[in-house]
């Protein structure tokens, strides 16, 4: 099955849509480590390789910003306008020589227009799946991999600690990492940063007990927002949660998260892509150096108390991974009426078997395992 361009990637703003030619059917994985966490703001990263990008390296899209840790490093592609991590370039060591590779953040994904007018039938499910996880150990308890899932349709995905250790038996000793882990006590505050760590957000609470509702979300705009097809958020009164900033003489400066994305509030955190998807309303923002996805913000909603309520990226918080990445001890995570948040977005996309037919139900398993565990 092959087309000039099969494939195209769009971000959330739409500014950047760009063709894909390759050849169908492909694979892509799923990466816990630490590095893909913080470029995108998610518990996981979904790539999908490619043999090259579809463009020339040395003159990109003039809609992307780039970014590269260090001169021997990768180069990540983003939008300008919203933030979206769409493409990236890597290394890697094979038979002791070290090769480039090539990929596309398999949330930004879809079929083109052309395929699908010349494949009517098709689903992008069809044509696409995973095979992997990997680095699951980077995220110490465990992370998503409880209910991340076996998504393959025909053979059962690996799920790999490290690539210096063979395989995991099984999905359960993946699980396992998050039965034995201990989180701390005492923690009253817990902050979490981007990839290059430009920006650094912090949420606090008074009492050791209160935890902040986390839940998971597959609809369309926060798939588009950050390149993945689960997101996870942190839902907060906005008073209990700040921006972290270093003066002139490098102290740290604690800063008040902003009730509304003005001229003044983006030029005070300069730093950051604010980018409206519904004028006056819905608000996301992302680091404008690295591409990674901090928070979403919808204008006027409030907590039970009445207080404005803010939704940073819970997966920011694992961006110190000695400590775990789903803070047990911080977050409740929930399950929304019918387990996750807009399941059929992804369904009605023809996705749903990417994202994983059962992410929903061990999702809701895990959950519950949780409280009964409480």
């Amino acid at each position: 099955m092959s087309n000039p361009a099969p494939l195209q990637a769009t971000c959330l703003c739409r500014t950047s849509t760009i063709q894909i030619p390759t050849t169908l059917p492909l694979t892509a994985h799923v990466c816990h480590c630490t590095t893909c966490r913080t470029s995108h703001g998610t518990l996981f990263a979904m790539h999908t390789d490619l043999e090259t990008l579809p463009f020339s390296e040395s003159s990109p899209p003039s809609t992307f910003r780039i970014y590269q840790s260090s001169a021997n490093s990768g180069k990540a592609y983003f939008c300008s306008t919203c933030g979206t991590y769409m493409f990236a370039s890597y290394f890697y060591m094979r038979e002791g020589s070290r090769h480039e590779g090539f990929c596309v953040s398999t949330g930004c994904v879809s079929l083109s227009d052309s395929y699908k007018s010349e494949n009517p039938t098709t689903k992008l499910e069809d044509v696409l799946s995973v095979d992997f996880h990997c680095i699951i150990k980077d995220t110490i308890d465990g992370g998503a991999s409880p209910w991340a899932g076996d998504w393959s349709k025909e053979t059962q995905v690996q799920f790999h600690g490290n690539w210096e250790e063979p395989p995991m038996p099984s999905q359960e000793d993946a699980e396992e990492l998050g039965r034995k882990h201990v989180y701390p006590t005492g923690c009253k505050e817990l902050d979490g940063w981007c990839r290059c760590q430009s920006v650094k957000v912090r949420i606090t609470r008074d009492d050791e007990a209160r935890k902040y509702k986390t839940a998971l979300c597959v609809c369309d705009s926060c798939r588009l927002a950050t390149g993945t097809d689960v997101v996870a958020y942190t839902w907060m009164p906005r008073d209990n949660a700040f921006f972290v900033t270093k003066s002139k003489d490098g102290e740290e400066e604690v800063k008040e998260w902003p009730a509304v994305w003005d001229d003044e509030a983006k030029k005070k955190f300069g730093n950051m892509i604010i980018y409206e998807s519904t004028p006056g309303k819905v608000v996301w923002g992302a680091c404008g150096t690295c591409g990674a996805r901090v928070f979403y913000q919808r204008y006027g909603k409030k907590v039970g108390d009445g207080k404005d309520l803010v939704e940073p990226l819970t997966a920011l918080f694992g961006a110190d991974d000695t400590q775990g990445i789903m803070h047990l001890n911080f977050l409740d995570w929930t399950v929304a009426e019918d387990g996750i948040y807009w399941a059929e977005d992804a369904e009605n996309a023809g996705r749903a078997g990417i994202m994983t037919m059962n992410v929903n139900e061990m999702y809701q398993k895990w959950v519950k395992g949780l409280k009964d565990r409480a």
